[in-house]
């Protein structure tokens, strides 16, 4: 078995794990603590793009939360960050240069937090308080049960903070859900992903190809970039579904490919009409999330599962599993890199 789809069959069993270590009253009361400062959440790639459900769920509770790339928090907002603040560093190797930088760079002394596979790592000797995601050593250079394990361990972390204890503990059952419908979507994968591309094969040519969410899916979309970068040597665009409408739209005058992810949430049917009217612009469409009608270039992967915050874990996946078909019928290794490393150690 390859060691890419070997990761990615992994997840539900990485799921359960964080609701069993994580999903309890002792959890809870170790982690509710006061910020009197900005929470931070920073980091690069996968484990940047795994924090925005947490920030949009912090934002919505009123918490003076920044969410920023490293690399440019490391060279423009070091200054700003006080002793009150509250600096949450997220690199699943713990060795990032970047992440690491900030450390080294910092003028004040806020309270660190890492979120991160590598609980040796340097990251994790030197902050505050270190929090493994638990997902294991990750092999494959196009990183998949690391950024979910990262989403759905910061979430819980963010509900402890917002003091939302009915949440937390019943994510627990959220956590079941995801892990049954993502082993549903594994197992399946041979034959919905093949048939997906092959209904949609007229638009693989396409000039362009975007992935459009809104809301906490966005994570997928800038992730499921990444996966067809690093995977599929496909070039992808990613898209807030509100800013797609103010210029890129245009593109859609050419031969488009869309990926609309809609999921449960308050955006869910604003990407839906999104989705709709590019098809009906003749733009191959696959609608992720929502059900509905088929059509010649409408196709739809139904997902099943409620939480809007923790729904980006299931959502991300579909793209993973497309990423890897792509590949294999490239002929390319799924998951072999040529240019990069796992691990980032210069800038």
């Amino acid at each position: 078995m390859n060691q890419l789809y070997r990761e990615i069959a992994e997840q539900p069993e990485v799921f359960r794990r964080v609701a069993t270590t994580y999903v309890n009253e002792e959890t809870f009361v170790s982690w509710y603590e006061d910020h009197p400062g900005t929470i931070y959440l920073t980091g690069m790639g996968g484990s940047l793009f795994a924090a925005y459900p947490a920030y949009l769920y912090l934002l919505s509770r009123g918490f003076p939360v920044v969410y920023i790339d490293a690399s440019e928090l490391l060279h423009y907002g070091l200054q700003g960050i006080r002793d009150v603040d509250t600096l949450v560093l997220l690199s699943q190797s713990g060795e990032s240069y970047e992440v690491l930088e900030i450390l080294n760079r910092l003028p004040s002394r806020p309270k660190t937090l890492a979120f991160t596979a590598s609980p040796k790592s340097t990251l994790a000797r030197r902050v505050t308080k270190a929090i493994d995601i638990l997902s294991g050593t990750e092999y494959a250079v196009t990183a998949t049960k690391t950024h979910t394990a990262t989403l759905v361990t910061l979430n819980l972390w963010a509900m402890a903070q917002g003091r939302d204890k009915e949440a937390f503990l019943h994510a627990s059952l959220d956590l079941e859900l995801l892990a049954e419908e993502a082993e549903h979507l594994i197992e399946t994968s041979p034959e919905w992903t093949k048939k997906i591309l092959k209904s949609l094969e007229f638009a693989q040519g396409a000039e362009t190809k975007v992935l459009i969410a809104r809301g906490p899916a966005l994570s997928s979309a800038w992730h499921g970039c990444l996966l067809m970068y690093e995977c599929a040597k496909e070039t992808f665009l990613s898209f807030s579904g509100g800013q797609f409408r103010h210029g890129p739209l245009e593109l859609a005058v050419k031969t488009m490919f869309a990926i609309a992810l809609a999921l449960p949430g308050k955006t869910q049917e604003l990407v839906v009409r999104l989705a709709e009217e590019l098809a009906e612009r003749g733009v191959g469409v696959l609608l992720v999330g929502a059900t509905l009608e088929e059509r010649y270039n409408l196709k739809v992967l139904p997902l099943h599962f409620p939480n809007e915050y923790f729904a980006p874990a299931l959502s991300v996946i579909p793209i993973m599993l497309l990423a890897y078909t792509m590949a294999e019928e490239k002929g390319i290794e799924p998951g072999k890199a040529f240019l990069i490393q796992k691990t980032t150690l210069r800038e």
